[in-house]
């Protein structure tokens, strides 16, 4: 929150710079849900899904960032359903995690998150260790 404040950052459903002509004409209510919307987003449920099976494109596509870091893991879990606009899963709910865990791509990804901590530990943890009780921030 202070860093938000800070760097004066604008997050979505959390801060924003709000114009001083605006305030104004709310008439200087500073009620916060009148100028940032933190309500959760609407969970959209696919009826057609419930009632004949199958995983939404939309929802699958909605982790597009995670498909961009391991693209294989998607073609592992899910595949063609006769309808258009939706997949089959091809893995059971439980064995989803294990799958995931055990694709050559997420071992990949882990390894390079690894060394990168590993990297910063051992570039940072002599000077964390150097702190002292008493010692002021800089």
């Amino acid at each position: 929150m202070t860093d938000a404040y800070t760097r004066q950052a604008e997050i979505d459903g959390y801060s924003r710079l709000v114009p001083y002509a605006e305030i104004t004409r709310n008439d200087f209510n500073l009620n916060l849900p009148r100028y940032i919307d933190g309500s959760d987003p609407e969970d959209l449920q696919d009826i057609e899904a419930h009632l004949k099976g199958g995983v939404p494109n939309r929802d699958i596509d909605g982790l597009a960032a995670f498909w961009e870091v391991m693209p294989g893991i998607r073609a592992t879990l899910f595949g063609p359903n006769p309808r258009p606009g939706y997949s089959d899963p091809l893995v059971e709910p439980e064995e989803v995690r294990s799958t995931i865990r055990n694709h050559p791509e997420f071992g990949t990804f882990r390894d390079r998150v690894h060394a990168i901590l590993d990297g910063w530990a051992g570039q940072n943890a002599p000077l964390m260790d150097g702190i002292e009780v008493g010692d002021k921030a800089a």
